[in-house]
């Protein structure tokens, strides 16, 4: 076959690879406490802490965004992990398969990085333009208020696949179905609860966390930060809205 439609083909086969890789991964150890306990503390307890389900899912204008992107390390960690499996595929699957697979991954990650800042940061990008963006950042965003739905920030076909996919449409399906039961009669089975409370509470009761233990410390501390920032950014504001009026009181008079 020629060498580089195998590379295409390996890259897109990676691409399909890399949607499920990102479900099992976010799922699994971004939302539990395994090692590497970085990931889980990095994720469920200072990116969710600081960008819920509401408002403060986007980083307001003036504020600088933190802990939106991963570890420096992440893309070279995950070129390695998955290096011996392109070498066993370029030698006993299929040859010149493992240049269109690294390329793949590399693109995902970089893209998947992209696009999750945007989510969280809008500043007018060009992405922002278009459909699917804002479909991504609608399902990403339903993520922060499930924290068990959605796992895919760059290609949800996993989360369609795994049965996580939850949409605005989904949503407002179910609720005109609990609508029509109540409204006939008819008893219905309670939906299960995936309120961010109640996922708070029962990543509590998995984590046990001590109020004396490094994730609690760590997480008091951002709260703490972002606090502060907000608090700084009012003041701000209030600051040059007043400088503001000065001035124009000021060319008014003259």
């Amino acid at each position: 076959m020629n060498p580089i439609f195998n590379q295409i083909v390996s890259g897109l086969c990676w691409v399909v690879y890399g949607s499920f890789f990102e479900w099992y991964f976010h799922k699994f150890w971004m939302h539990y406490p395994r090692v590497p306990e970085e990931a889980f503390r990095g994720h469920t307890i200072v990116h969710h802490g600081l960008y819920k389900g509401d408002d403060s899912y986007f980083v307001p204008e003036g504020e600088h965004p933190e802990h939106i992107l991963l570890k420096r390390y992440a893309l070279p960690a995950i070129v390695l992990v998955h290096l011996p499996i392109l070498m066993l595929v370029e030698k006993y699957v299929a040859a010149h398969t493992a240049i269109g697979g690294t390329i793949a991954m590399t693109l995902y990650f970089v893209i998947y990085e992209y696009m999750h800042w945007n989510m969280h940061v809008p500043r007018g990008h060009f992405v922002e333009r278009f459909q699917w963006f804002q479909f991504l950042r609608d399902h990403h965003h339903l993520h922060h208020r499930y924290f068990q739905k959605n796992f895919c920030v760059l290609f949800p076909l996993a989360d369609l696949v795994c049965g996580t996919l939850e949409t605005k449409g989904s949503l407002q399906r179910r609720k005109l179905e609990r609508e029509q039961a109540i409204a006939k009669g008819e008893p219905h089975t309670p939906t299960r609860n995936n309120s961010r409370g109640s996922k708070i509470r029962k990543r509590t009761q998995v984590v046990a966390v001590e109020s004396a233990s490094p994730i609690s410390r760590s997480f008091e501390k951002f709260e703490s930060r972002r606090k502060k920032k907000q608090a700084q950014n009012q003041d701000k504001w209030k600051h040059e809205r007043e400088q503001f009026v000065l001035t124009n009181k000021r060319n008014i008079g003259k």
